[in-house]
């Protein structure tokens, strides 16, 4: 079992600073070189990649909150519609890929950038960034799931319960071997984040399965699943359909 830990550093200026925010920001910085990088593999111009990734992050944030409030959270709109505003209240993950995918939409057309190159390439920066921000959630201890006698179970103040966080931090670390692996050799364009999704969606979606239920404000269940749940048929249904295609080579 693990012990249950604060994750607080310090104040700066009456404002606390936590693991989980430093870790984010962490992944978004490794991240970001880390697409870069895989840019170049795929022919594209550093600056464009580097403005993208830029857009995409905003637009994650932005929506990643409100998904979290509208969906998950919605009491506190009705308590304070200033909660909209203030991002750092609440962040969904696939409110994050889904304000990110709005932006890759509309910046590759308006710019006339690759969309299948670019987001290979932002597949692995992806996997990497991700690994960093489910380590930030691990600390945070803010996905608690049920009780249960299961070896890394993380011992919450209430007994020991699954840390969400943690269970899919180690999923992502084998994710990201795989796409590292994968994207070895030429592929159609699209796999590599097709891939990327195949192996998340269905995990994820098992693992909210195993959400606490049992505590002072569990997540909303729209017909029995959680919003991200929904989100993970979505992008397996998308996956599919990006794996069956076959345009050329990415590489």
């Amino acid at each position: 079992m693990i012990p249950y830990f604060n994750a607080h550093l310090f104040d700066i200026g009456g404002v606390s600073i936590y693991l989980f925010g430093v870790l984010v920001a962490i992944g978004v910085i490794v991240g970001d070189r880390v697409v870069v990088s895989e840019g170049t593999r795929y022919g594209l111009d550093p600056q464009d990649v580097r403005f993208l990734n830029a857009r995409i992050v905003i637009g994650g944030f932005i929506v990643a909150h409100l998904v979290s409030v509208i969906f998950y959270f919605p009491e506190r709109i009705k308590a304070s519609p200033w909660v909209l505003l203030n991002v750092w209240s609440g962040l969904s993950s696939f409110g994050g890929f889904l304000g990110a995918l709005l932006a890759f939409l509309y910046y590759t057309k308006k710019e006339g950038i690759p969309r299948l190159a670019y987001a290979d390439a932002v597949a692995p920066g992806l996997a990497v960034g991700w690994i960093f921000g489910r380590t930030g959630c691990f600390t945070a201890h803010d996905h608690p799931g049920r009780h249960t006698s299961f070896f890394l179970s993380v011992n919450y103040p209430d007994g020991p319960r699954h840390d969400l966080g943690l269970d899919e931090l180690l999923f992502t670390i084998v994710i990201t071997a795989v796409l590292f692996w994968y994207r070895r050799k030429p592929r159609p364009a699209g796999h590599v984040i097709a891939l990327l999704a195949l192996l998340y969606a269905p995990v994820r979606f098992g693992l909210d399965f195993l959400r606490a239920t049992d505590v002072a404000r569990p997540d909303e269940r729209y017909a029995g699943l959680t919003p991200a749940q929904w989100a993970c048929l979505a992008t397996f249904a998308l996956a599919v359909k990006l794996m069956a295609s076959r345009p050329r080579p990415a590489t």
